[in-house]
């Protein structure tokens, strides 16, 4: 009896740690510098199990057991240690990760697609009007200032600004100077002073504009920006197609996932360097995580079960269903270490 009670705990345990084990292993590769051997961290999270197993089994022993034990408070803490050690803060968050991941990763990144097309689409949009002029803030104040220095010309050379004597008078000389300071141009006065021809008020006006056209190229949304944009769309809406199969069909791979990861790591990129372009929604985080120094997507920060499980679950950040994973993961795990303590127990159960 004891024979199949011991083969059958130890076939339960086996198939309940290897659930584990493989949820663990998935959430520590993901979360792992780059280059680490699959095998070393399936190395890596079957000790650690084993360890985890232990200690439950030495707080079993030091609670449970008739026969005398060395040491028995000493085995019960030293067990509680392990179980707190290499199961509450190794094997327990990480198993919850990748339940959740597994099971939210695809919505996450068709999320991430349409809000980051809907701000990339804000830049081809106001890039693309040529009846809208979309400017910085610098740039509108250089807009504004060499506007309103416009107007005092063409009140000089009208007469309808002191000294009232109209044409191309010192006062307008002195006027193109601050216009060239600022746009850092060189327009010159027309040598034909207090002329009253319109023609040279033209000239000006066209030096002017052409002048302030370029110098407003840096503080607006460039072509390559606008075309950068309209790529990036179409290639994260492709992608956004092949996702939703994928996803119907439980087919999801871990190459699309990253090659999405790269995809929107780009969209972001364009984001950041035209946010004072776009308008992020309020209420939301949007504006932090696209303008981010790290350029961290959303969908990048779901394969990290420390950003998941220790930042975003404990600030309250997921819905009261994450508790779900937590429970399952949970009850994997117990139900493992009981097995594995009922298969080395010393007495007969």
């Amino acid at each position: 009896m004891n024979k199949f009670r011991v083969i059958g705990c130890g076939v339960a345990f086996l198939i309940l740690a290897g659930i584990s084990c493989w949820a663990t292993e998935k959430s520590l590769h993901m979360v792992l510098p780059a280059g680490w051997p699959e095998a070393l961290v399936w190395g890596i999270t079957i000790a650690f199990f084993i360890v985890a197993s232990i200690g439950t089994k030495m707080i079993a022993d030091s609670l449970f057991s008739n026969d005398f034990i060395e040491n028995r408070k000493g085995k019960l803490w030293g067990g509680i240690l392990l179980v707190i050690f290499f199961w509450l803060i190794m094997s327990m968050p990480t198993n919850t990760h990748t339940f959740f991941y597994n099971d939210k990763i695809g919505s996450t990144i068709s999320e991430d697609i349409k809000i980051t097309n809907n701000y990339l689409q804000q830049i081809v949009n106001k890039g693309s009007d040529p009846s809208t002029l979309v400017l910085d803030s610098a740039g509108k104040s250089i807009k504004d200032s060499v506007e309103n220095i416009i107007t005092h010309i063409d009140a000089q050379f009208y007469g309808d600004e002191a000294p009232f004597k109209g044409g191309n008078g010192p006062i307008i000389g002195e006027y193109l100077k601050q216009i060239n300071k600022i746009l850092n141009s060189k327009i010159d006065q027309n040598p034909n002073r207090y002329s009253k021809d319109p023609g040279i008020l033209n000239s000006y006006h066209a030096e002017i504009r052409g002048a302030l056209s370029n110098a407003l190229k840096s503080h607006t949304i460039t072509e390559q920006s606008v075309q950068a944009a309209r790529q990036q769309i179409n290639r994260l809406s492709a992608l956004n197609d092949s996702i939703q199969d994928h996803v119907a069909t439980a087919s999801l791979s871990e190459a699309e996932i990253r090659q999405c990861e790269k995809e929107l790591n780009d969209g972001y990129r364009i984001i950041s360097t035209n946010k004072i372009f776009v308008d992020f929604d309020k209420g939301t985080d949007d504006e932090q995580v696209y303008t981010s120094e790290d350029e961290e997507t959303r969908t990048k920060r779901m394969s990290s079960v420390i950003d998941v499980f220790f930042v975003d679950f404990l600030r309250g950040r997921y819905p009261g269903s994450f508790w779900y994973y937590v429970f399952l993961s949970i009850l994997v795990d117990i139900a493992a270490f009981i097995f594995f303590d009922i298969a080395f127990m010393k007495r007969n159960v």
